[in-house]
This record gives structure tokens, sequence and C-alpha cells, in this order.
């Protein structure tokens, strides 16, 4: 009998020292609160970085410094927007060499009007003297006109007296068709010396070349002179294309209207040699 209730006392004992460790643990415990679910869609998040968002305990404030665990609310990335003035950084500039004339020209001319992109032009004398009209709609369209020689030919294997002859009836031509000279220059072919260059600058005049050229005098699909336009461009660039010279001009007037608005949706804007 005395065994029985000894036995008894010690499971009483058992029992109260079980309520009581379970007592004493719930005081290191806050109480959890039910969770609304509709509530918790509508507050933000918790990022913990390295981790997923938290979504389940948006309340929820820890700062382990140590660890590096940023655990304030998260907000979505913000796009950096490119403002006018990046924009107008990234300037290239159309040129067209050899013109003008009759058949290509003033449907080069059209395209530009229409997509309201300024060039620059770079004419020969002899086509000057046969289509003045074409030289002065150029002007009157806010087109840059540039010297590009008399009757074509390689500068370094000129005389300065026939490189000054070139550059001055060339000159002339233009003075009587728009009322002013050009200050610049480009050597036919890309013929250029210091020699050369240093006669050019004696006359007033600045050499103008290139860095782009998607060699539309060489008869290249419109895809791959669009493809090397594209690949090449930079800010600065300067891109060689003919308004007269050879039937290959034809693929220039496909191209240029493509390649206008994808150069446009890359970012560039479209000025003359002396904005660049």
């Amino acid at each position: 009998m005395r065994r029985n209730n000894f036995y008894f006392k010690s499971f009483q004992l058992v029992i109260l020292s079980v309520l009581l460790t379970m007592m004493s643990a719930c005081s290191y415990f806050p109480a959890i609160a039910p969770i609304d679910q509709n509530d918790s869609e509508e507050r933000p998040p918790v990022h913990v970085e390295g981790y997923p968002v938290a979504t389940f305990f948006p309340d929820l404030n820890i700062d382990f410094k140590e660890e590096k665990i940023v655990t304030e609310h998260a907000t979505p990335p913000v796009k950096e927007e490119v403002n006018e003035g990046d924009q107008k950084s990234m300037r290239i500039a159309l040129t067209f060499d050899d013109g003008p004339d009759l058949k290509y020209t003033p449907r080069i001319l059209d395209i530009l009007k229409e997509k309201n992109v300024k060039a620059t032009f770079f004419v020969v004398g002899i086509q000057v003297n046969k289509y003045p009209e074409v030289v002065q709609r150029m002007e009157d369209e806010g087109h840059m006109i540039g010297n590009h020689s008399y009757s074509h030919p390689s500068f370094t294997k000129l005389t300065k007296e026939q490189l000054k002859q070139e550059i001055d009836e060339t000159d002339e031509k233009i003075q009587a068709a728009i009322g002013y000279t050009p200050e610049i220059v480009r050597p036919p072919y890309g013929a250029i010396n210091d020699e050369v260059r240093a006669e050019l600058e004696s006359y007033g005049k600045q050499v103008i070349i290139w860095n782009i050229d998607p060699r539309d005098w060489d008869g290249n699909s419109v895809e791959d002179m669009l493809d090397n336009i594209l690949t090449n461009a930079r800010d600065g660039g300067n891109i060689l294309l003919h308004s007269f010279g050879s039937k290959h001009v034809e693929n220039t007037v496909k191209l240029l209207p493509t390649a206008i608005d994808r150069l446009e949706e890359l970012g560039y804007i479209f000025v003359t040699i002396d904005e660049l």
C-alpha cells in the first residue's frame, strides 16, 4: 500500500514538473497572433539578402549586421533613364560623296526630309555645274556641303597647281549655286598624305575622311551594309555613302530608311560634320 502511494506521489511530481517547465518556457516567447492572409498580401515583403522574399512575416525586423543580412522592405529596381542630354552625346553623321545627279540624289534628299535628318554632301564640281539646283535644294533643306574636287582625281597624284585648280574650280561652282564656298573637303578615294593635307589646310580647308564604310560603292547588299553600319556605329561616327557614281547607289537608296530607323532606335542622333 505504501509502495502504491509512493508511485502515485512520484507520478504527481512528474506531472507537476512538466507543467512548471511548460509554463516557464512560454514566458520566453511572445504570443503568436493568427495570420490574416488578405492582410499579408497587402503589405510589402521583407527582403533578406541571399534568401527568398519573405511574405508571411512582413513586420519582421532583424538586423544581423555581422552576417550582412538586410531586412528592409524591398523596392523594385528602378530602370535608369537616359536623358536627352545623354542621347545627344551619341552623334553620328551620314555623308554622301560624288553627287549631285538627278536620279539618286533627289531620292536620298526625299528620304532625309521625310525622316527629318540632316546630312553632309561632298559634291563634285562637274556635277555641280550640271545640276546646281540640286545643290541649292541641299542648302535649302539644311544639309552641309563640302568640296570633293572637280573631276574626282587622286590628290596624292597631283601637283600643287593641279590640286589647287581642283579645289578652286569646285568652290566656284558651289559659290555660284548657293552663294558661299565650303570649309570642308574630302579627298576622292580618301587619298591623303601629310603634304596634301598641309596644302589643303593652307587653303583654309578642313580635311574630312570617314570611319564607317559599308562599301556601298562595291555593290554590297542592303543587308550586309546595314550589318556593317550597326556593328561599327559609335559616338562620332562618320558614315561614307554615295549619292552618285554607279548603279550600286540604288542599294544605298534602299538601305537609307532602315539604317536611319535602326540607328535612332539605338539612341543616335544625326548631325552634320561640323556638329560631330
